[in-house]
Parts: structure tokens; sequence; C-alpha cells
């Protein structure tokens, strides 16, 4: 995978893309799901890895307590190239935070794996409720010693999540903006900067 398609990959595995082996002689491929609502960044990611894909995105339909909720997906082809991803982040067949995530995460990919999991609420929460706690200490070690980031572990309900307090983000703001879609800027700088949609969605 290129130098700079690379954080894109990271970026969405650690928040909602997924991977997946056909069969144990094949290549893997990768999904990438968003709610109906965020259909721009997701196509807006589409467009940057539509050369690992044959088709565009597509809409799924999920009926969940009586009640039905859509979202847009696109899945690349099995390729060797994911693959590779495959065996880093889904050694036996469930995914798991690699070691060398020091060196995998970047300014691009934590703006992916935010605009994918995080809120705002006077500083970002990240949701990692399908990470251990093991997982979670070296993420937040990842983020205070490479991107001096002031962040925490915070229970919500019955799980942990990834903490990152305001102030640290505003003073880290000039390395992330550039790779913050604009309908996303909301999850980095609070509800005020959410913008009206352009296009109708599906309700």
């Amino acid at each position: 995978i290129p130098f700079n398609k690379r954080p894109i990959f990271i970026g969405i595995l650690l928040s909602d893309a997924s991977l997946q082996r056909v069969n144990k002689e094949g290549d893997a491929r990768l999904q990438f799901k968003q709610k109906y609502s965020q259909f721009e960044y997701l196509y807006s990611v589409f467009f940057l890895l539509s050369h690992y894909c044959s088709k565009g995105p597509v809409v799924n339909k999920v009926s969940l307590q009586k009640k039905t909720f859509y979202a847009l997906s696109f899945t690349t082809r099995s390729l060797p190239c994911i693959t590779e991803l495959y065996n880093l982040f889904y050694p036996h067949g469930k995914k798991i935070i690699p070691l060398n995530i020091y060196e995998l995460l970047t300014w691009e990919a934590l703006v992916h794996w935010i605009q994918g999991d995080g809120t705002y609420s006077s500083g970002i929460t990240i949701q990692t409720q399908s990470f251990t706690i093991e997982e979670m200490v070296l993420l937040v070690n990842v983020l205070i010693i490479k991107f001096q980031l002031e962040c925490t572990i915070h229970t919500q309900g019955k799980y942990k999540v990834i903490y990152i307090r305001s102030k640290s983000i505003k003073k880290n703001l000039h390395f992330l903006l550039p790779f913050i879609h604009p309908t996303m800027l909301y999850k980095f700088k609070g509800p005020q900067y959410k913008l009206e949609y352009k296009y109708p969605t599906i309700e």
C-alpha cells in the first residue's frame, strides 16, 4: 500500500472498517460502513481508495428493535496488500491493535479514527469498546508520547473509552485540520460546527 494511502487504511481500521478472508487460501478484503447521514465522509474515503474497489458504495438496510436504519458501505477487492493488513490486525481471526501501532498511527490516521468513532463533548471521546484494556493503554501511550495529546481512559456505562482533553485538541488542531472532512469538523470542535445537509437523505 503506498505511503500516502496507508494512514487512511489504518485510521478506518481503528474505527469502523473490517477485514475478511473468504477462505484461508485467498486474499483479504476490506469493508467500510458508515451511517447514512455520514455519506459525504464515506464517499470521500471511497474516492481515495477507489483504486482498490471494483464497484461503488451500496446502501444497507438494517432492522433493529422494530426500527429501520440505513447505512452506506463499500468493499475492496481481495488483494495481497489488504492481506498484509489482515495479518497485522487479524493474526488469529479477530481484530487486535498491532504492537507496532506507534509506527502506523499518524495525524491523518488519527483524524480518520476520530471521524469514525469520535464524539465531542468538552473533549473528544473515542469509542473503544471492542479493544482490551491492554490495547487501550497502548493506544493512550502512543497518543501521549507521539502526539503530545492529554488523554485518559474513562468509564462509559460498562465500557471503557479514550478521552482526549479539549485543550489538547486545540493546541494540536493545526496538525489535524488538513485531513478533516468539512462535514466532520464538529467531532473536533463541537456541535456548533455541524453542517446542514445539502442533499436529501433517507429517513
